[in-house]
């Protein structure tokens, strides 16, 4: 839409040199310096309008649309400034949320069990058995049967596999720990990385709109002058350029905000429940 207004702002300032030339009042280099000026945005229209239908295209194959199936996109990119995050409370709704840190705690405990269950192969173990019948030659002539045994294991030959067993464990024990340490640090790096692109990405949005604002104003100013006889066109084309760079750059700061976003929103591991809200859309 951008580059649709930049077209038809150019369009505009080529029917209007065009007719100051025939009405003699500006020379013909003006006509000239519109008509390159609209060729270059026509252009740029073109390059832009094959590259958002590439991108329908990728879009319908991620969303599972059939082969062909048209379709047309109602909203436009929304921004809106997310609310306030501190870095404790993001990193802590992250390890709370996060299904490889769990899983990679759950990892960690089991090893625990693990280590415990080596260090008590060296116990004593005491196992009982019970075992209660009937005997007899007829149901109204029998006795019941006990039989009670206990059994005592004392592990006295034992002591080099329990080592051993001992010494695999904590292997296996500090392996996950230096696991969940380094996944722990890693969310940590990504939830901070996340939160400071985001606040440069907002930033730059407000910087992008008021350079856009004023880029909009000298081009007003420009065409005034321009359509007065005070200045030929090329103040104008010069304006205009400025503004199709002021429009590049706040699409770009939006599109990396909501980027930010994003990758903010999958740092916690909150990505399928909180990027509609994160990007403010419906």
């Amino acid at each position: 839409e951008a580059t649709q207004a930049q077209v038809k702002t150019a369009q505009s300032l080529y029917q209007k040199a065009r007719d100051m030339l025939k009405a003699g009042l500006t020379p013909g280099i003006d006509q000239l310096r519109a008509q390159v000026e609209l060729q270059a945005r026509q252009q740029q229209l073109i390059a832009i309008q094959n590259e958002f239908a590439k991108q329908k295209l990728n879009l319908a194959r991620a969303i599972g649309l059939p082969v062909g199936q048209e379709f047309v996109l109602t909203d436009k990119m929304p921004y809106a400034p997310l609310e306030s995050i501190k870095l404790e409370e993001a990193v802590a709704r992250a390890y709370s949320s996060r299904f490889d840190y769990q899983e990679a705690m759950a990892r960690v405990r089991a090893a625990e069990r693990a280590r415990k269950a080596a260090t008590a192969e060296r116990l004593p173990s005491l196992a009982f058995n019970a075992d209660y019948g009937d005997i007899g030659i007829a149901p109204g002539i029998s006795h019941g049967t006990l039989t009670v045994a206990g059994t005592l294991e004392i592990p006295v030959f034992q002591g080099g596999r329990v080592r051993g067993d001992v010494l695999q464990a904590d292997a296996i024990l500090k392996q996950r720990e230096s696991e969940l340490e380094d996944l722990r640090a890693r969310i940590d790096y990504q939830v901070r990385t996340a939160l400071m692109d985001l606040t440069a990405a907002a930033d730059q949005i407000s910087v992008a709109r008021s350079s856009l604002e004023l880029a909009n104003a000298t081009v007003t100013q420009a065409q005034d002058r321009f359509a007065a006889g005070v200045v030929d066109n090329l103040e104008v084309v010069q304006a205009q350029e400025s503004v199709a760079n002021a429009n590049e750059a706040y699409i770009s700061s939006l599109y990396a905000h909501n980027i930010a976003k994003v990758l903010l929103a999958r740092a916690m591991g909150v990505a399928q429940v909180a990027v509609s809200q994160f990007l403010g859309s419906r």
